[in-house]
């Protein structure tokens, strides 16, 4: 049986497709200014993006991250209220595929401008 995603077609499957796209470089991006633990990183998206980019869990994009050695555990630490935070930081592989990303996205995206300036409605 074939089953199709049902939010294809629609501008909330482009959004999410876009997030997945583009939540490791912002991981990257993040953690290339200091350690952080997840819930952290998932404030910071959304105050930086000034709520434009929301995202209800980073775990995925984080194990994927770590299983190619972009980033690594740092520490882990109880806190106040008994949780158990895991920090991580960005490794020197982590820096070098950060700089891919930025560049791709940033040659992809003047793409894409260029191509809605060009035809505009």
């Amino acid at each position: 049986m074939n089953q199709t995603n049902p939010k294809s077609g629609t501008a909330e499957g482009m959004r999410d497709n876009f997030k997945k796209a583009t939540v490791e470089m912002l991981i990257l991006h993040l953690l290339s200014e200091k350690t952080m633990y997840v819930y952290q990183m998932i404030q910071d998206i959304e105050i930086l993006s000034k709520g434009h980019y929301k995202v209800a869990t980073l775990y995925p994009a984080i194990y994927r991250l770590q299983k190619f050695g972009y980033i690594e555990e740092h520490d882990k630490k109880v806190s106040e209220d008994n949780r158990l935070r895991r920090y991580y930081r960005i490794t020197d592989a982590g820096h070098v595929y950060l700089k891919a990303l930025k560049d791709d996205y940033n040659h992809l995206s003047k793409g894409v401008q260029s191509i809605l300036k060009s035809h505009p409605q």
